[in-house]
């Protein structure tokens, strides 16, 4: 306490000569034990007002604490509910867009729409609608052959996942290979493709095991491959080697495809597919959970706009059905 002493006198005597009434510490007749105890006194009245001085400022520190805290709390919550009326603005105009661009595709699409299989998905989509009961379907009757489905290109709705198509995978008629394939110094190599696919899916309907069946498939993709460098040797920008190189790159992602996604059971069902309308692709789809892929040759091309009436035409008479009774 002692070290406090000296600054509590010089406090009070500041205090005594603001009030123009200086403290008298010694007077007359004053003794060395008196003003002792004096001093200890005024000392003691010191130290208690220092200890009032330093709670008003420990107040006032206090105060000044809780107005910061209070002023960085209400920036915080005026910056989170800006942000949070931005991000609802944002969600906003993006569902806004997207039922936009929804409506156009399934009302008025482009020519680039249909083309890319993006007005074919929406109509897909719509067509697998809860509005619509299932049963409605059975009476819809929209033919569409087994030759066009299997020029149909599908898709797994996932990123970056390859279309596929049971006409690009098997290519059984010889006439659909690129022409450097329909050579008959490839006959060998192409027979060998047909036996492996047909070896795997054959595999698939069995249950047994596929993995084998998949390495003899990509073994004769590399036999493929390699007869093309080999007879196309010093010609490599000749157009029937970019055409044959494109397709080894079509089957080589198909198969990695397989490998990865398990698509062997859409392809076996493909293969064996019977159905006659509308309908049948669209249960087919469902079952299989694909979309439509961005068609890439001539003959998917040119494909789509039908395909695009016929689903259109299928969803119109459902809808009409929808609203009538339902009979199961």
């Amino acid at each position: 306490m002692s070290y406090r002493i000296p600054l509590t006198l010089a406090l009070l005597a500041i205090q005594a000569s603001v009030y123009g009434q200086p403290y008298v510490f010694i007077g007359p007749g004053s003794t060395a034990q008196g003003d002792y105890l004096r001093g200890l006194g005024v000392a003691a009245y010191g130290v208690g007002q220092g200890d009032v001085f330093e709670a008003q400022a420990e107040g006032i520190r206090l105060d000044n604490a809780i107005r910061f805290n209070e002023y960085v709390a209400s920036v915080l919550k005026n910056e989170n509910s800006e942000n949070a009326r931005h991000r609802a603005e944002m969600l906003r105009k993006a569902k806004e867009n997207y039922d936009t661009r929804l409506k156009q595709l399934l009302e008025s699409p482009d020519a680039r729409d249909v083309a890319r299989g993006n007005a074919l998905n929406v109509l897909l989509e719509e067509l697998n609608s809860p509005a619509i009961h299932p049963s409605t379907h059975r009476y819809v009757e929209v033919p569409l052959s087994i030759d066009e489905v299997r020029r149909i290109p599908f898709s797994l709705p996932r990123k970056g996942v390859k279309g596929f198509s049971m006409q690009r995978l098997t290519v059984k008629k010889r006439i659909n290979w690129p022409l450097a394939f329909q050579d008959n110094q490839f006959e060998r190599d192409r027979k060998r493709y047909h036996d492996a696919l047909d070896h795997l899916l054959e595999l698939h309907v069995q249950g047994a095991a596929q993995m084998e069946a998949l390495d003899r498939l990509k073994s004769a993709v590399a036999a493929l491959s390699d007869h093309l460098d080999a007879a196309f040797a010093g010609r490599e920008t000749d157009r029937q080697f970019i055409e044959g190189r494109a397709k080894i790159r079509d089957l080589n992602d198909i198969i990695e495809m397989m490998k990865a996604h398990k698509i062997q059971l859409a392809l076996v069902d493909l293969d064996h597919y019977d159905g006659r309308t509308v309908n049948d692709l669209r249960e087919f789809m469902r079952r299989h959970n694909l979309q439509f892929a961005v068609p890439e040759t001539p003959e998917e091309k040119q494909l789509f706009p039908d395909l695009y009436a016929r689903l259109k035409i299928h969803l119109e008479k459902a809808k009409g059905g929808a609203d009538g009774p339902i009979r199961d």
